[in-house]
């Protein structure tokens, strides 16, 4: 019993749907290109086999979902472009994408021309279908095989841009052939091409400046890109039909060029739209195919196939690579790898459609059979046979052996530089921070504003390639830990290394279950170290070991052995280091006090006991340091244990507390006048040095206390600080005092 025209688009809508996901799930699961399944699973649930797809049965709506679909998919595409991947390789590219095209068109159309005598127009249509090689196939095939950066970049931003350039050249030779009419053809196509990028621009910086303002909700993110997607390709097309193509991917490339904060879970959502259109087109338009149509194309279209893999794409490839530094090698990578994919066979279908009833010298379904002859030899061949053969020519990635720190303050870019000039290894450096991300840019270092968190990103982006070895050096101990955590299964657990908080004072070892190793023991907070070094209150230098296990002064973070990293990863049982060692010395400068002062205050004060001393301390180190909290400052006095009031004798005490809100020490240093009394102390209290350092700072904490008690011990030192006037003075008397230990 026939079904109800209602009834048969659902069943055909839901099945595709449904297969769709399906097969591409199986594809992955199986690590078969998801093209080869979905072809045949639409043949087989088509009318040819099943009947559940009935593509007749959609109508005049067919050739809307596909189009829409193409459109949504290349938007996708467009926001997946890197442009360091097109600096890699961009004359090649532009070549590719101009002298190229050129090639494989009038070289595809010459073999079929003379294979099946069709006539010169509709050679020149059924070669231009065959232009594009497409990012839906070339993506996950450049993902499986991973080949060299180089060659990456250039296939990926080729897939990409040469969908909307093919699909121009197809729209300009099917209406030369439609229409017959050159001219009308030529200025159409011009106008296409104006009102696609002029539109598309538009509609990609409105889409920014609505994420720049804020105007989307976090919670509808996704669902205004695909409408922005969507109002893009319709306006377009309502302008002017088939150029909205070209709209959306420059809309996309657009917003993927500017890397909105965004852009990552955009492209996310917008992959996982774009699998499930491929899904669906690929049923619907296979469950079309009539497979006697395959039978009849015979030798000649096999042998077609074969010299358009064989002589056309090679031809394209040497000539666009001409005085270009790529090695024979990898052009001979490139001229094997072309696979098509949706966009040819969406086309092909939309003229075989739209040419129905034309009386041609060939039928007009011959550009199906041609189109998807293609795609399936060059899906099935190349896409087994490209791994093995990178392999062959010594074109596979090596396993990345490069950096990636995490964190780009200036400690953080020091360290970074030191790996790279060094130890001579490939380094990036990765924070949210744009404005650090950009000074590290400034001092020549590769710096990328991503959440680290994010380890899909070795998939997604051709920079994190390279990642063999992971540095975690954000002040948040926690973070770095959960960011190693997310690496593992990626550069393995023995490549991850990470800052941690000093120990507690148990010397507890590092849990067996962590995520990895803790190095720089004795390190306070990096940004504790940065603020330091751009106040030039510390240095990190480089230095090569004379002798073996030498002395020298500083505190050691790195080795490099013949360009092998040793990390400085317990300061108990610290590396054999040998001569000709190239080191990582830390040396922080003498003057802890005076800096400590400099960024507190000195008072006078009148007190009745201690605890009062205590607030007026208090007081003047928050108006210091105004991120500095009163309330929890006298919090953490009044509790036990928080505060340790250290009684020096001489009449001095040096109460002092760990702050995790202050980047650098301070020391309040209060006059008491007169004197206070304090219980079990024979000398009444006159000098009371109030000092908060930073949480995890406990080398530079101590050091500043044991200049105050170097300090203290000299009459001649204590009765110059207690005759001092001003702050200044105080400070003068610290500068000409020797502190030194």
């Amino acid at each position: 019993m026939e079904l109800p025209v209602e009834h048969a688009v659902l069943n055909t809508l839901g099945t595709a749907v449904a297969g769709g996901v399906a097969l591409t799930m199986l594809a992955r699961k199986i690590n078969l290109p998801a093209i080869i399944l979905l072809l045949a699973g639409g043949v087989a649930l088509g009318p040819e086999f099943i009947g559940l797809v009935q593509p007749a049965s959609l109508g005049a709506l067919l050739p809307t979902i596909v189009s829409l679909s193409v459109g949504i998919i290349l938007f996708e595409g467009g926001l997946t472009l890197d442009l360091r991947g097109f600096s890699r390789g961009s004359t090649v590219i532009t070549r590719l994408l101009s002298l190229g095209v050129v090639v494989t068109w009038l070289g595809c159309a010459a073999i079929v021309w003379l294979l099946f005598d069709t006539g010169i127009s509709l050679a020149l249509l059924a070669g231009s279908l065959v232009i594009v090689t497409g990012p839906t196939v070339i993506g996950p095939l450049l993902k499986r095989i991973k080949i060299r950066r180089r060659l990456h970049g250039i296939l990926h931003w080729e897939g990409v841009l040469i969908d909307a350039i093919g699909v121009f050249i197809a729209i300009l030779c099917f209406e030369w052939f439609a229409e017959r009419n050159g001219e009308a053809a030529v200025f159409a196509f011009g106008l296409r091409v104006a009102s696609g990028l002029a539109i598309g621009a538009l509609g990609g910086f409105f889409f920014l400046q609505m994420l720049k303002r804020h105007l989307v909700p976090d919670n509808m993110l996704n669902l205004f890109a695909l409408g922005a997607a969507v109002l893009i390709f319709v306006a377009t097309e309502a302008i002017i039909s088939e150029a909205g193509l070209l709209a959306v991917t420059l809309a996309g490339f657009i917003v993927g060029w500017k890397q909105p904060s965004e852009l990552k879970q955009i492209r996310q959502f917008k992959a996982e739209i774009t699998d499930l259109l491929i899904g669906l087109l690929f049923i619907l338009l296979a469950a079309r195919l009539d497979l006697q149509q395959f039978g009849t194309f015979g030798l000649r279209g096999a042998a077609a196939v074969a010299l358009i893999m064989l002589l056309v794409r090679p031809l394209n490839v040497f000539l666009s690579t001409l005085g270009s530094p790529l090695s024979w090698r990898e052009k001979l990578f490139l001229s094997w790898v072309a696979p098509r994919g949706i966009v040819a066979a969406s086309m092909a279908s939309l003229f075989v459609i739209a040419l129905q009833g034309e009386t041609l010298t060939v039928p007009p379904r011959f550009l199906e059979t041609f189109t998807y002859s293609v795609i399936m030899a060059t899906v099935v061949i190349q896409g087994f046979t490209a791994g093995g053969f990178a392999k062959l020519l010594g074109l596979r990635r090596p396993d990345p052996t490069g950096w990636m720190v995490v964190s780009a303050d200036l400690f953080s870019r020091r360290v970074a530089r030191f790996l790279r000039e060094v130890a001579d290894c490939e380094v990036m450096v990765v924070d949210t921070n744009t404005r650090l991300t950009g000074e590290a840019r400034a001092e020549g270092l590769l710096a990328l504003s991503e959440n680290a968190l994010d380890s899909e990103l070795a998939e997604e982006r051709v920079d994190f390639q390279g990642v063999g070895k992971l540095l975690a050096l954000t002040d948040n101990s926690e973070l770095n830990e959960l960011i190693c955590s997310r690496w593992q299964d990626r550069v393995g657990r023995a490549n991850l290394f990470r800052w941690q908080g000093v120990r507690s004072a148990n010397g507890a070892q590092q849990r067996p279950d962590s995520h990895g190793t803790v190095v720089f023991p004795k390190l306070a907070r990096p940004s504790v170290v940065a603020a330091e070094i751009a106040d030039r209150h510390a240095q990190l230098s480089t230095i090569q070991l004379a002798g073996d296990s030498p002395a020298f002064e500083g505190t050691p973070l790195i080795a490099v052995r013949d360009k092998q990293v040793i990390m400085i990863t317990d300061s108990e049982k610290p590396p054999v280091l040998k001569k000709g060692d190239q080191l990582l010395v830390l040396r922080r400068t003498g003057g802890f006090l005076l800096r400590a002062v400099q960024a507190g205050a000195v008072v006078e004060a009148e007190a009745d006991s201690i605890e009062q001393a205590y607030e007026v301390a208090i007081a003047a180190i928050v108006q210091r340091q105004p991120g500095l909290s009163k309330g929890e400052a006298l919090k953490d006095i009044t509790e036990p244990g928080k505060i340790v009031p250290t009684m020096l004798g001489h009449g001095v005490a040096i109460p002092h507390l760990y702050s995790a809100t202050l980047d650098r020490r301070a020391c309040v240093l209060v006059r008491l006048r007169p004197p206070i009394s304090v219980p079990e102390q024979a000398e009444a209290l006159t000098f009371l040095f109030f000092l908060i350092s930073p949480a995890g700072d406990p080398e530079g904490h101590l050091a500043t206390m044991g200049e105050i008690s170097r300090l203290c011990a000299d009459d001649d030192a204590r009765q110059a600080l207690l005759e001092s006037g001003d702050q200044a003075a105080v400070e003068e008397v610290l500068r000409r005092t020797p502190v030194g230990g």
